[in-house]
């Protein structure tokens, strides 16, 4: 892409060592797995948290991080255009640097203000997760910059691989903590993110040139499989992120240990890294459609056995466990299909075209993870409305739950043919003349 001058320094064509790269996604991904996905646990044995608070706090933190994903490229593109110092690697850091602030924030309310801890939480989740959103756009523009083809591909597998290791790991270190003082587990990560900052040392002050790609030709097959996935990419993470919040009260009511709470949680994320690593080593799935049904069936199937655990006598940690399991193979099929069909069909762009630097891959990052806080947004919603028609009672609670997620995932496939009958019939117009 026609690369923007810079005041400086012009945008480097060498790629990011992907060590580092990797190496600053591990240990931020340690911090999204503790706050994203681990917030419910943090907050119920902080605060003493239930299902409609959990479920507001998700809300705010899938609302905060659509802004700061879709902030991402404005900023950088101003940096970028009006020819700052401020590039997009002190970006990083600053987003970094104000993130390890936040973090100390609910720790020093508990010691110093103790009634205003709660208000401390909310202030950390509503600065975190906007800066979360900022930070992985521009970090993931870095992983593709002076890549392409088996060596982009390569490089993404291990990223993924990487990122969702950590979470898990996240999940076994906050177990010590969470019974102790959970609010210590929030401070650390700021320490974290003073670590992160060193590992920029390694990174060129703007993300390297992405390099002009053409793709070998594919199956006509991929391009609905491809829209199929990225729309079902939404419905993962709307079951996700509403189930995130009720599980620390679901463990309560199945009477589990708080040391124990996280690490069992954890089991949809070890078996979603088990996945990647399959499907990464195994491509008899490619061009199949049986893999988005198989995904979404599975991710219903789990999140199902998941929220009506307890209301199975003498099986429900089994039923619990096992749904876990399910959920997060299902989860991970759906993100590993979308990604892997985003890199097969690539984009339709001649290499003039394809030559817009920082800008337009910042932008495109910005775009993916704005469609995860969609869907993290969107599953607190199914949860609250949950609430609002069963008036409380807990089982008619886990019903409704499990109807409206279900709901959605079945909209989002519904819109999903709806896009791919839409394609059909543009092709056919055109293809007639």
């Amino acid at each position: 892409m026609a690369t923007i001058p810079h005041k400086h320094s012009e945008t480097p064509t060498a790629p990011t060592p992907l060590w580092a790269v990797l190496v600053l996604t591990f240990l931020g991904s340690m911090g999204t797995g503790a706050v994203t996905n681990g917030f419910s646990f943090i907050a119920s044995e902080g605060l003493g948290y239930g299902r409609k608070m959990n479920l507001l706090l998700a809300l705010i933190l899938g609302a905060t991080y659509i802004v700061g994903a879709l902030l991402a490229a404005r900023l950088v593109a101003k940096l970028t255009l009006r020819k700052t110092s401020l590039t997009p690697k002190a970006l990083l850091a600053i987003a970094l640097l104000i993130i390890a602030l936040a973090c100390q924030l609910p720790i020093l309310a508990q010691h110093f203000a103790p009634d205003q801890t709660e208000r401390a939480l909310w202030m950390f989740i509503i600065i975190f997760s906007p800066a979360t959103g900022i930070f992985w756009p521009i970090v993931e523009t870095y992983l593709s910059g002076g890549r392409s083809g088996k060596r982009l591909r390569s490089a993404i597998g291990r990223f993924n691989i990487v990122w969702s290791s950590a979470l898990v790991l996240s999940f076994w270190a906050m177990a010590p903590l969470l019974g102790h003082n959970p609010f210590l587990i929030i401070s650390l990560l700021g320490i974290l993110q003073l670590l992160m900052c060193i590992v920029l040392v390694w990174f060129p002050s703007h993300p390297p040139t992405h390099l002009p790609e053409h793709h070998e030709p594919h199956p006509d097959i991929y391009i609905p499989l491809l829209t199929m996935f990225r729309v079902m990419l939404i419905a993962s993470y709307i079951v996700l992120s509403a189930l995130a919040p009720l599980l620390p009260i679901i463990e309560d009511k199945l009477g589990i240990n708080v040391h124990w709470k996280t690490p069992l949680a954890s089991a949809w994320l070890t078996s979603r890294v088990f996945l990647f690593i399959f499907f990464e080593r195994w491509h008899g799935w490619h061009g199949k459609w049986w893999t988005p049904w198989t995904g979404m069936g599975l991710m219903l199937l789990g999140f199902s056995a998941c929220m009506g655990s307890p209301m199975v006598s003498n099986f429900g940690l089994a039923t619990l466990m096992a749904g876990l399991i399910i959920m997060g193979i299902g989860i991970a099929i759906t993100y590993y299909g979308a990604l892997y069909y985003a890199m097969a069909v690539g984009n339709a762009k001649t290499d003039d075209q394809a030559n817009h630097q920082t800008n337009d891959q910042v932008k495109a990052a910005g775009k993916h993870e704005a469609v995860i806080g969609l869907g993290y947004t969107l599953g607190p919603l199914c949860g609250l409305a949950g609430l609002g028609i069963s008036d409380g009672d807990p089982d008619s609670f886990r019903i409704w739950v499990i109807l409206l997620v279900s709901a959605s995932v079945v909209v989002s496939t519904l819109l999903g043919w709806a896009l791919i009958r839409r394609d059909r019939s543009k092709l056919i117009h055109t293809s007639s003349f």
